[in-house]
């Protein structure tokens, strides 16, 4: 709860009234509670609202005549107008009222006339109260320090609240403190960092602290439900990125309006941190990627609960964003769901006749920044894993030279040149071509002649074979009992044969390259390769995925893939159901 003082009016008016009033004639706002207000003065109002008419200047002149200073004050501002907001939490009009009511007798108010207007034209339902300072004795009441003074007495009141609302920030699941803070920030809070912990301020008043040790004891682990969970959101985010560049989005929208009166759109304030962010070109977004933006976040918010909280740097820089999904109760790092430069990029992309390299768009992603005079390329696979390699001179040269028209093709090309092993492993994963687990036997770890160990396997047809371990991988072991350790070592072995086989069919698609190149010898490193190699890698490569990959998982010119989500596909679901719970790749 914030509650904002109003500005101070002076000449003895109370243009309060006129405020309140109006927003009733349009419909926003409904006169809630008249507190010691004499019941001809009650009867008149009630009677003028219900035939529709105006009462700013009958409650004008009812708070003057109850102004009457009998010269004990030379002050000229009569008029207390407060607006009380509740942000992070709901609540309704009469439980707000009551909150009114509470805080005007903390606030030394709780014997003047005053009325309760509820107001619901923005994003956070909120109360107005108008009433006079003048006491009936002349006297004013003082107003100083009315700012903290409010608000402090407004977080006695909702002080079991700020409980609920810490007790509800712990049931969020969370990795980081970082992701912790976001979950602050989505309930309403604002707060300082300090060497002790979090002290949590609503209304610019202090409203309780959360020690370090506390967050850091609720801390979760990484799960396959959140890795979903990413999968799930970067396909939301698309399909509504993809629908208000193309206009398919309708605006978000406030809707307002009492029962036999004139409904009035009402437009949501701008995230102003949406301003300062900077785009590809280091310039702010223009008006209309700015709008684009605050209607994307809108929709998220609205439609499936989801917060964006966009992060600083020093210089008060934009730099990443984090997420708080209140749907699945966890807070998530942006970047691993979308980068901060897709997610504000709108621009819409042309349709591409049908290509071979249309089924690499199926499973993966690509950037590429530059660093130096080279590049470096990051791309982001179907299953959620991200690999990041250094680009050649050679690759750099042949992307950053090309028209802007064909980088998406040259880039395609170069991803799938370097990181094919990575690539043919996730789809066996995805697509095994054999149930490798019934060809293992038996797993245990072996010492190795040289200190380390390995696992070795027999297989069912009595072939042995040893894998190497990692330092993590025994540390993660360790910590196994019985079944559980022994299946971790068997799924190690599937990894490492699918490892293999990946590794075997980059190797064969290497000879065919050779060959159709006439190439003697090809470089080592498939970063070396000349433009003609990796178009040929990659043409003989695209022919081997597609016989890996089912034909119905496949879309025509990637229309239907996770991160374009559009027109009729099997995501259209997620509108209905809100969760995403069914969305495959």
């Amino acid at each position: 709860m914030i509650v904002k003082k109003l500005g101070m009016v002076s000449g003895c008016g109370f243009p309060g009234a006129g405020y309140n009033e109006r927003k009733v004639a349009e419909g926003v706002a409904r006169l809630m509670a008249m507190e010691n207000v004499d019941a001809a003065m009650r009867h008149k109002v009630e009677l003028l609202h219900e035939a529709g008419f105006d009462c700013a200047g009958e409650i004008e002149k009812y708070l003057k005549e109850r102004s009457r200073t009998y010269g004990n004050t030379k002050t000229t501002r009569f008029q207390f107008h407060i607006a009380a907001s509740v942000k992070g939490q709901v609540m309704s009009a009469d439980e707000l009222t009551d909150f009114a009511r509470q805080l005007m007798a903390e606030a030394g108010y709780g014997r003047q006339p005053y009325f309760v207007y509820y107001h619901h034209d923005t994003d956070n339902n909120h109360v107005h109260i108008l009433s006079t300072r003048i006491q009936p004795n002349g006297f004013p009441i003082p107003d100083h320090h009315d700012y903290a003074r409010l608000n402090a007495a407004a977080n006695r009141i909702l002080s079991s609240d700020i409980n609920r609302d810490i007790q509800r920030m712990f049931s969020y699941g969370y990795l980081t403190e970082g992701q912790f803070a976001n979950i602050i920030r989505s309930h309403g809070y604002k707060f300082e960092r300090m060497d002790e912990g979090y002290v949590l301020f609503r209304g610019g008043v202090k409203a309780a602290t959360i020690s370090l040790s506390e967050i850091e004891k609720h801390i979760a682990q990484e799960n396959d439900v959140r890795k979903e969970r990413t999968k799930q959101l970067r396909a939301i985010i698309r399909k509504y990125k993809d629908g208000i560049a193309e206009g398919k989005v309708q605006n978000v929208e406030n809707v307002k309006g009492h029962k036999g009166q004139k409904k009035k759109y009402v437009r949501r304030k701008v995230n102003p941190d949406i301003r300062k962010i900077k785009g590809s070109n280091g310039k702010t977004l223009s008006q209309e990627e700015q709008r684009h933006l605050s209607e994307l976040l809108d929709t998220l918010k609205t439609k499936f609960g989801i917060d964006i909280h966009f992060q600083k740097d020093r210089n008060g820089e934009i730099r990443g964003y984090g997420i708080v999904d209140h749907n699945r109760k966890m807070a998530l790092d942006g970047s691993k769901v979308m980068k901060l430069s897709e997610l504000i990029d709108f621009a819409q992309k042309q349709e591409r006749k049908a290509s071979p390299l249309d089924i690499y768009r199926d499973l993966f992603s690509v950037e590429i920044r530059k660093s130096g005079v080279d590049g470096t390329m990051s791309i982001r696979l179907f299953d959620g894993s991200e690999h990041t390699r250094k680009m050649s001179p050679r690759q750099s040269a042949w992307y950053f030279n090309s028209p802007e028209s064909e980088r998406e093709d040259v880039a395609i090309r170069i991803a799938a040149t370097m990181f094919s092993t990575e690539i043919f492993e996730s789809v066996l994963q995805k697509y095994p071509v054999s149930d490798i687990s019934s060809r293992i036997g038996s797993v245990n770890i072996i010492k190795m002649r040289d200190g380390g160990r390995a696992i070795r396997v027999v297989s069912a047809n009595g072939f042995s074979a040893t894998y190497p371990m990692t330092t993590e991988e025994l540390r993660c072991h360790a910590k196994l009992q019985s079944e559980a350790a022994n299946g971790y070592l068997r799924q190690l072995v599937i990894l490492r044969i699918t490892h293999e086989d990946a590794t075997a069919l980059t190797n064969r698609i290497k000879e065919q390259t050779s060959k159709s190149t006439g190439s003697i010898t090809l470089p080592l490193r498939q970063s070396a390769y000349t433009q003609e190699q990796s178009k040929a890698f990659t043409s003989h490569q695209s022919t081997v995925l597609s016989r890996l990959i089912p034909s119905d998982t496949t879309s025509s010119h990637s229309a239907n893939r996770e991160w374009e989500v559009g027109k009729q596909s099997r995501h259209d679901h997620i509108d209905n159901q809100q969760s995403g719970t069914q969305l495959t790749i």
